[in-house]
C-alpha cells in the first residue's frame, strides 16, 4: 500500500521547489534586463561633428605660384603644378603651352624663378589677386648662355579662382588682370614678399580681361 502522507509531503516539497525555482528565474531575468538597460543608458552617445569649412590661405596660393612660375623651360614644371589644379585647369594650361606663340620661346626663355608675390584673398569667393615678380634668363641661342640676358625681372598680375575638393583647394581658373592704379607709390612696393589675406576693398582697382572691376586694399605696410 502507498503511504499517502509521504506522497503528499513529496508533492508539497516539489511544489515548493518549483515555486522557488520560478521566483529565482524571474529574479535572474529581471536583474539581467535591468543591468543591460543600465549599460545602454551609460553608453556615450556619439555626436556628429560638423567640420567647419577652412578658408583659402596665402600658403595655398603661394604654393601654386611657386610651382607655376618656377621652371627650367616651358612645360618642365607640369608635374609640380598638376596636383595643385583641377583636371580642366591642367588641360587648359598644357594646351596653352602647346600654342605656337609659346613654343617659339622654348629653349630661349629658361631658368625662370618666382621672386616675390603680393597676394590678396577674397575668402567669400575663394579667389586671389596675385601680383607676381619673377626672373628668368633670355637666350639669343638655344643651348648656351653666351650673350644671354640673365636675371631679367618680369611682373604680372593674375586672378586665381579656387575650388575646394575634399580638404584641398585647387586652382580652377587663371586669368590675367590689369592694374589701373598701383598698389603703392613706392617704387619698391612689389620687391618685398608681402602677402595680405583679406577681402578686396577700396584703394586699388584691378580690371579683369572680361572688364570686371575689382577693388583691393593692401593691408600690409611696406617699409
Amino acid at each position: 500500500m502507498y503511504n499517502h502522507d509521504k506522497i503528499r509531503k513529496l508533492k508539497k516539497a516539489g511544489w515548493t521547489l518549483g515555486l522557488l525555482f520560478l521566483v529565482f528565474l524571474c529574479f535572474f531575468v529581471g536583474f539581467s534586463v535591468g543591468k543591460n538597460k543600465q549599460k545602454s543608458a551609460q553608453k556615450p552617445v556619439k555626436q556628429e561633428v560638423v567640420e567647419k569649412k577652412k578658408d583659402l590661405t596665402t600658403d595655398t596660393v603661394q604654393k601654386f605660384l611657386i610651382a607655376y612660375y618656377t621652371r627650367k623651360d616651358l612645360g618642365e614644371n607640369r608635374n609640380r603644378y598638376e596636383p595643385l589644379v583641377t583636371t580642366s585647369m591642367y588641360n587648359e594650361l598644357t594646351t596653352e603651352e602647346k600654342q605656337p606663340v609659346n613654343q617659339a620661346y622654348r629653349g630661349y626663355v629658361v631658368n625662370q624663378v618666382l621672386d616675390s608675390a603680393n597676394i590678396y584673398i577674397n575668402t567669400e569667393e575663394d579667389t586671389a589677386i596675385c601680383v607676381v615678380t619673377y626672373k628668368n634668363t633670355q637666350r639669343i641661342k638655344i643651348g648656351t648662355d653666351e650673350g644671354a640676358l640673365k636675371n631679367q625681372s618680369n611682373q604680372e598680375a593674375v586672378q586665381l579662382t579656387f575650388t575646394q575638393q575634399g580638404k584641398k583647394y585647387l586652382v580652377d581658373k587663371l586669368e590675367p588682370v590689369t592694374l589701373t592704379n598701383l598698389l603703392n607709390t613706392d617704387s619698391n612696393s612689389y620687391n618685398t614678399n608681402v602677402t595680405t589675406e583679406s577681402n578686396y576693398s577700396d584703394q586699388t582697382q584691378l580690371t579683369t580681361t572680361s572688364s570686371t572691376t575689382l577693388t583691393t586694399t593692401e593691408e600690409s605696410s611696406h617699409e
